[in-house]
C-alpha cells in the first residue's frame, strides 16, 4: 500500500494545506490528492498565506 492507494483519513475539523508557493495550475492536483470523502474544498487566505481547506460535511 502506498500513499495513493492508502485509505483516506477522516477528520472531525477542517484541515488546511499551505499552497502559498504552489503554482496555480497545480492546485487542482493538490486538491485531488488531499481530498477527503464528503469534504467541501475551498481556498482561504490568512496572514499572507493561502491554504487549501477541506471542511468535513455532516453525514
Amino acid at each position: 500500500m502506498n500513499a495513493r492507494t492508502a485509505p483516506t483519513p477522516q477528520f472531525a475539523a477542517p484541515t488546511r494545506l499551505d499552497v502559498t508557493d504552489c503554482a496555480a495550475a497545480r492546485i487542482e492536483a493538490r486538491a485531488e490528492a488531499n481530498q477527503l470523502d464528503d469534504a467541501e474544498l475551498y481556498l482561504e487566505r490568512r496572514g499572507g498565506k493561502t491554504f487549501l481547506v477541506a471542511k468535513p460535511t455532516g453525514r
